[in-house]
């Protein structure tokens, strides 16, 4: 089988700012500049007080695990199964989605710490989590 590409985001004007810095190995939140909620998934309006107005706080890219699944059955060409995605709780709150990068999913538990790494891809690089050691 031919190697199938990986979807990557189409980044707009709200998004930008978080894909750019991902190619930086940065990961980026809003944080509303009227509330303070830190909020992902990115967009023009905080949900907690409706402000158009944000600035980009910078994450320490540690959190946990707040759940997971492993795939093994492929649903898309370019993602070969098995592996394991998670939703992981950041430090500054937002939950994020991402592939567990490790050789054995046995040790991936609800609560479980871990810290972002980084997949590069020749146009965009993408948020992986490893678990800590």
């Amino acid at each position: 089988m031919a190697d199938v590409p990986k979807p990557f985001p189409q980044p707009d004007r709200d998004t930008t700012p978080f894909w750019q810095a991902q190619n930086e190995h940065r990961l980026v939140f809003q944080k509303c500049s009227q509330c303070g909620h830190v909020r992902y998934v990115v967009g023009p309006l905080c949900p907690e007080c409706h402000s158009f107005e944000h600035q980009w706080t910078e994450s320490s890219g540690r959190g946990t695990i707040y759940s997971f699944t492993t795939v093994r059955h492929q649903t898309h060409p370019a993602f070969v199964p098995p592996y394991t995605v998670l939703l992981v709780e950041m430090e500054e709150g937002p939950r994020l989605i991402a592939q567990l990068r490790a050789p054995d999913d046995t040790k991936v538990k609800i609560g479980a710490p871990v810290h972002i790494e980084w997949e590069d891809h020749p146009k965009q690089s993408l948020p992986v989590f490893e678990l800590d050691a």
